[in-house]
């Protein structure tokens, strides 16, 4: 049910998964696979505290979509105070290499607050009360203040909490975490969900929250800022707005997730340009073809591709499958315009038909004889060249008499051993 604790924090700090930025008045670059690294955190089997269903589920799949996207990527799974705070260190240093390099720090798990301050609790973590959290916790704070001090280019942050205090004590703790009240520049901090309200555990795999995140992490060209929109827009879809995130941006540059977006331009920039976004339910490679276009871009499955300019025209748009099965169609762009094409094809697993049973693979071997003799036959092989009419047509290696007119009879000479006519 929507309302289950779901104790989970997907923290996300530091950076762009697969983050093109772009410094500011200039046009977009892409990040190489060297300038792009990751922390992933997924603490789930707490010592006295239960175990916890998503965060384990949600580190390995943020973990794969950010190395699918180029990421360099360090993960953590059920980790110690020593093992957090070590693998923070080694992304602060990493980070620290070049003023240029993206970092992404997630963290799932359970998280407190006390006294304005949010904390992520290690697995083997004993704290009685609220006074041990500084020296037994991580510091969200002091993880941000390492992340600013690298001097990176961009810093995302995303807290997908439950906001539910696992001790059970403590005074400010009880409400769960709190706004990061020292933002780093150059940087998004993303609440799954809003101040004192609870995320969801999610139906399936991933938390509420993780399962939209993913989705749009893995969308070709959209820039960082509308990934995040289009994940609280989807998270507060699916949740009947119970469940709304927040957004805090001290980024003012445009970075994009893992490829920029395409932009079809032919010499000078014509007034007659319009948008184009298509969309996939299977993974294929997609070509576009039209004017002097002939592009091929490969798209996953579920995903859709933002043109943003392209100009006026009509296009041919083919899908091509892993399978083989094709889709063409054609569309055309008005000036101005903002169209979209949709492919629909799913591929479907025909059945295969269960063998025959014995008797039916004999019947279907065998000819049913009586319904290929049916009708008349002449027989010239005869002592005598009676024309002979039979229900059967079986020809009669005898002498058929003129009684067999008509009927056939000669199968019942033979078994009786009656002699032929003549």
């Amino acid at each position: 049910m929507y309302k289950k604790p779901c104790a989970v924090i997907l923290f996300v700090i530091v950076a762009s998964i697969a983050f093109a930025q772009q410094p500011r008045n200039t046009a977009p670059q892409n990040a190489s696979a060297s300038q792009k690294f990751a922390l992933v955190i997924g603490n789930a089997e707490y010592t006295g505290l239960g175990r916890l269903t998503n965060p384990v589920n949600d580190a390995n799949d943020v973990a794969n979509a950010l190395t699918t996207l180029g990421f360099t990527v360090d993960k953590v799974l059920n980790g110690s105070l020593e093992r957090m705070e070590g693998a923070i260190t080694r992304l602060k240093n990493r980070l620290s290499a070049s003023t240029e390099t993206y970092g992404f720090f997630f963290y799932a798990g359970h998280g407190v607050q006390s006294n304005g301050e949010n904390y992520l609790i290690p697995v083997d973590a004993n704290i009685p009360n609220e006074n041990y959290l500084r020296n037994r916790a991580v510091s969200v704070q002091v993880v941000l203040d390492d992340l600013n001090e690298a001097g990176n280019s961009l810093n995302v942050v995303v807290l997908d909490a439950c906001r539910d205090n696992p001790f059970g004590w403590g005074r400010s703790g009880t409400r769960g975490l709190a706004i990061v009240s020292r933002q780093p520049a150059d940087s998004i901090i993303v609440y799954a969900t809003s101040a004192g309200q609870r995320a969801s555990d999610g139906q399936g795999r991933n938390g509420l929250f993780t399962s939209q995140l993913l989705k749009n992490l893995t969308t070709p060209g959209l820039e960082v800022k509308e990934v995040f929109n289009r994940t609280g827009a989807d998270v507060s879809s699916v949740s009947g707005r119970q469940q709304v995130p927040a957004v805090y941006n001290q980024f003012f540059g445009t970075a994009y997730l893992g490829t920029l977006p395409v932009t079809f331009e032919q010499g000078t920039v014509s007034t007659a340009v319009g948008a184009l976004e298509i969309s996939t339910i299977t993974a294929g490679t997609v070509e576009i073809v039209g004017a002097a276009i002939n592009e091929k871009i490969e798209l996953p499955a579920w995903s859709s591709l933002p043109i943003t300019k392209i100009d006026a025209g009509n296009y041919r748009v083919t899908m091509r499958y892993e399978d083989g099965k094709i889709e063409e169609k054609t569309i055309q762009i008005g000036r101005a315009e903002s169209a979209k094409l949709e492919f629909s094809y799913n591929p479907i697993v025909q059945p295969v038909p269960l063998p025959s049973p014995p008797a039916q693979r004999q019947r279907e071997a065998t000819p049913d004889t009586r319904l290929w003799t049916l009708g008349a036959s002449a027989g010239t092989s005869f002592t005598r060249p009676w024309l002979i009419g039979t229900v059967h047509g079986t020809l009669a290696p005898f002498n058929y008499s003129f009684l067999d007119i008509g009927l056939d009879v000669g199968m019942l000479r033979r078994a009786l051993r009656l002699p032929g006519p003549g």
